[in-house]
């Protein structure tokens, strides 16, 4: 029986020395169908392009996308599944790793599901410091259509998805926006009524480099939070009035960790009343006060977790 060609997207940005790494644990996978296309968004910086360019001269399999411009990553992973043959599409972030049987094992639960409607197959990871250190695991166990528990917390990001490509380009692809695409293409898979499946496995190191939390609390990312609250609330209909009520909080509460930081006391403050409105005297009412009403504790938190 011919197994799937699956395209494994690799997008690279100013990371061509981590860039190594992921390719070649590609080449390395016990699962031998495959093709690698990566696309270099290192437009305005051609010693970056050494790399890319040498393994896809050394190595057939490895199909090169150059962007003009530079797009980001949703737009290139977009380009990516444009020029994708496979039937399967997995994802790989330049500077993640995949264990040597993460597609063959992922393949096996897509090959088991397939006739379940299936939207996406996904694994867990283990989350690694820039010296290979584990810090933690990241782990789901969620199958069917979880809206809710995907709402409330994705579910798992890009570089631990495999999906069939006329899926992906059925649900539109990944949106732009400065982060939160993942969230949000997986939960248009979701509301599209595609199943997810997961196979219960950590088969990705993901990378955690220092200042990751701190970055991820910019003032940037607060677009990418509210398109993303935006693309929920337009599907609260498939929850429960108890449901929307976490996942409202919940959001404001992300909003709220971002806005502190950065000053923005007064938009800070109308997502606590929101929490306010929902989840009077919870545990995420309090946590949200205490970020509001004593903001330096807070940053002084954030401090500590920088060292």
């Amino acid at each position: 029986m011919c197994k799937p060609l699956v395209s494994v997207i690799i997008t690279t940005y100013r990371r061509s020395n981590q860039l190594i790494k992921a390719i070649e644990s590609v080449l390395q996978q016990s699962y031998k169908n495959i093709e690698i296309i990566v696309v270099d968004d290192n437009s305005a910086f051609p010693q970056e392009r050494i790399i890319s360019r040498k393994y896809a001269k050394q190595f057939k399999m490895i199909k090169l996308i150059e962007n003009d411009a530079n797009l980001g990553g949703a737009l290139s992973r977009n380009v990516g599944i444009d020029h994708a043959r496979g039937e399967l599409i997995s994802f790989l972030d330049d500077d993640d790793i995949y264990m040597p049987t993460r597609i063959e094992e992922m393949v096996k639960v897509y090959e088991k599901n397939k006739q379940s409607n299936v939207g996406l197959i996904y694994c867990d990871c283990y989350v690694v410091d820039k010296d290979d250190n584990v810090l933690r695991g990241y782990e789901n166990d969620l199958n069917g259509m979880p809206i809710y528990e995907h709402m409330m917390n994705c579910i798992a990001g890009t570089s631990m998805w495999l999906a069939p490509k006329n899926v992906l380009v059925k649900v539109g692809k990944f949106e732009q926006t400065p982060n939160k695409q993942d969230s949000i293409l997986l939960l248009k898979i979701l509301i599209n009524g595609y199943n997810i499946y997961s196979t219960g496995k950590k088969l990705v190191y993901y990378y955690e480099h220092d200042g990751l939390k701190i970055s991820g609390l910019k003032v940037k990312n607060v677009e990418g939070w509210l398109i993303y609250r935006d693309w929920c609330r337009k599907n609260y209909d498939k929850l429960s009035k108890n449901q929307i009520k976490n996942v409202e909080a919940n959001f404001s509460h992300q909003l709220i960790s971002i806005y502190i930081p950065n000053e923005m006391y007064l938009q800070a403050r109308k997502e606590f009343k929101n929490i306010c409105k929902y989840k009077f005297l919870s545990s995420v009412c309090l946590k949200s006060f205490i970020k509001c009403y004593f903001p330096r504790l807070y940053i002084k938190k954030l401090n500590l977790g920088r060292k």
